[in-house]
């Protein structure tokens, strides 16, 4: 760049001409909070590993979400698809007592809790689609993991580590914004555990990770002590012995859309008329190329994802047995990928004789365990 240009350059950065006289302008400041972020995705792992280098935490079943704090204490959910949770989640946004006056946007999930603290997913969904509606009968609660962006600036370079540490300070001891605990190191330990309370899964994240929004990490990994699948729904076949219709599952598989598997429709009255608008709003879709139906089928566009439970896959990768747990809008369906789980990383290795790890359920406090404690 001539030198002339890169002295002008110079002058629109910092408010000065090119002789370095100050300029009778003020930059603006940055805004305080982004408008909107995406949340770093996990790829799946095949196992439970230990490792002195990654931090292990309940992986929580609900709804991804980003909770935006304002300095004045408004608070306001966004999706992982960007949309406007908060009229759903009215119940959240009111705590704003619970989160430290700061601008922050925290990682997490908004979580139905059953009366001993376990995440219901099916009641989820009903919350889903109801909203403020059965915010009384069914609340929720904000189940944070991570802090991205605190007092006007972007976290994401830190190490988790750093990370963690900031986001301690950040809520207070509320029941409906929490910040559970995780343990350094014992994955195995915690798995064993988990298990034991009929726990979905696990989350693994590398202690010296920056934070990778909108991208699947390596350096997060996702592993499932319950078979479950996200799948999009790429239509809804009408038949005689499902008043709701079957739902037809498809998933993303190296860039084609492929049939993943039926599953009768939801049970439940308020999640059933909210699918029929969806329904309703998306029909025009085009059906994967290898779908199989045996009555009308209305196609849809992408929008409205499934969460089921399943026995396993047979060979050609099609669930076996799927039953549906929640129909649900809050997943992006571009992550609807069938991906075979990957390995645990090479850094993994046994740490040895564990004590038993009983980490606390959200608003269960009979097993604490400190912090950072392994």
């Amino acid at each position: 760049m001539p030198a002339r240009a890169a002295s002008a350059e110079g002058a629109r950065r910092t408010g000065r001409d090119a002789a370095g006289d100050a300029l009778p302008l003020q930059l603006p400041s940055p805004p305080p909070l982004p408008g909107r972020m995406l949340p770093e995705e996990a790829t799946p792992c095949a196992e439970a590993f230990d490792s002195p280098d990654w931090r292990f935490s309940i992986e929580w079943e609900g709804a991804r979400a980003l909770l935006f704090a304002a300095e004045d204490g408004s608070l306001r959910l966004q999706a992982g698809t960007g949309a406007d949770l908060t009229p759903r989640f009215p119940d959240v946004a009111a705590a704003r007592d619970q989160v430290l006056r700061c601008p922050a946007v925290l990682d997490g999930v908004v979580a139905v809790l059953d009366p001993s603290g376990k995440p219901d997913l099916a009641a989820l969904g009903v919350r889903l689609a109801a909203g403020a509606a059965e915010a009384a009968a069914l609340p929720a609660a904000f189940l944070a993991s991570d802090v991205l962006h605190l007092g006007g600036s972007s976290t994401a370079r830190w190490p988790l580590s750093r990370r963690l540490d900031a986001l301690a300070g950040l809520v207070g001891g509320g029941s409906i914004v929490q910040v559970p605990d995780h343990v350094e190191g014992r994955g195995l330990a915690l798995a064993e555990a988990a298990t034991a309370r009929g726990l979905g899964g696990l989350l693994a994240r590398r202690s010296s990770a920056q934070y990778r929004p909108g991208v699947a990490s390596p350096d997060r990994l996702s592993i499932a002590l319950l078979p479950r699948a996200t799948c999009l729904v790429a239509g809804v076949e009408v038949t005689r012995h499902s008043p709701a219709g079957r739902l037809l599952l498809a998933e993303h598989v190296d860039g084609r859309l492929l049939y993943a598997g039926r599953v009768d429709g939801p049970r439940d009255r308020r999640a059933d008329a909210w699918l029929r608008g969806r329904v309703a709003a998306l029909r025009g879709g085009a059906p994967p190329a290898d779908a199989p139906h045996h009555g009308p089928v209305t196609w849809l566009r992408a929008g409205v994802c499934a969460t089921v439970g399943h026995a396993g896959r047979d060979a050609g990768g099609m669930l076996v047995d799927p039953q549906l747990i929640v129909v649900r809008d809050d997943v992006d369906p571009a992550w609807c990928v069938r991906r075979a789980p990957a390995p645990p990383p090479q850094d993994a290795r046994s740490l040895g004789f564990a004590p038993t790890v009983l980490l606390p359920l959200p608003l269960d406090d009979a097993f604490p365990l400190p912090r950072g404690r392994s």
